[in-house]
């Protein structure tokens, strides 16, 4: 019997491309990737039988076909499109999957730091926190539900920007130039800062045309979260996270 949690299934997904999710009689899925299923409107099939075939749109279940942006029917996915959501198919250079590449490099980056800083709990805690709220992003922008409020390094979005702002007040020095001489994790999280910034550009590209702005809630997210990046290199270099290790 196999188990299928909640990152079981977010790796098949974004590796993959899959829109559907095939499982024995039984195999286990978890409450928690029974509804990261349904957020991400894939559909469950148990040998052969679909459990939520109400997931996708009625035009899209005809045959088993995927459909375009332009309406276009295809009996067989392109190797150069991919799912938008549901069966519906876009070309892998389009803005929103472009951002999602973004998004999964940055959630990559943040476990490989976290895994060169394992012993210093206090920061890798942190790095969990972001970690969480970048796939809070991601799953939002999949679904098209709004993000919500919530807060970051135990800051509300007034906190982050004060803090980034103003370090001397919060730190005891000024603004930081990024350095080699601050150390593996500062450079490391001076990376995922970058990575960050990557990522709302990305966001820019796939929700902004002239002067329409959509997805307002990502586009401010993701600014927040390289601030966030930005205040624990300042804790790093303050000694807030105890001495750095060989690897960081």
């Amino acid at each position: 019997m196999a188990v299928y949690r909640e990152d079981t299934i977010r790796q098949m997904i974004f590796r993959d491309h899959l829109s559907e999710i095939h499982v024995k009689k039984e195999d286990y899925v978890t409450p928690q990737a029974r509804a990261y299923i349904e957020d991400m409107r894939l559909t469950l099939v148990v040998e052969g039988e679909a459990e939520n075939p109400d997931i996708r749109p009625a035009k899209e279940q005809q045959g088993g076909k995927y459909v375009g942006l332009d309406g276009n029917v295809y009996r067989e996915k392109p190797e150069q499109m991919t799912h938008l959501y549901g069966n519906t198919l876009v070309e892998k250079t389009h803005p929103r999957i472009v951002l999602r590449g973004k998004l999964d490099t940055l959630e990559a980056q943040i476990i490989c730091l976290q895994a060169r800083c394992g012993a210093r709990e206090k920061l890798v805690r942190d790095l969990d926190e972001a970690l969480a709220f970048t796939r809070r992003v991601l799953s939002c922008e999949v679904t098209g539900k709004p993000l919500g409020a919530g807060r970051l390094l135990g800051l509300d979005e007034g906190g982050l920007r004060e803090q980034s702002h103003n370090p001397q007040k919060y730190f005891g020095f000024g603004h930081i130039l990024p350095d080699h001489r601050l150390g593996g994790a500062c450079a490391g999280l001076n990376l995922l800062r970058a990575l960050a910034r990557e990522a709302e550009l990305a966001a820019v590209a796939a929700f902004c045309k002239e002067e329409q702005v959509q997805r307002g809630d990502l586009l401010q997210a993701l600014n927040r979260l390289s601030s966030a990046f930005y205040i624990m290199m300042c804790r790093q270099k303050a000694g807030q996270y105890g001495e750095e290790t060989e690897n960081g």
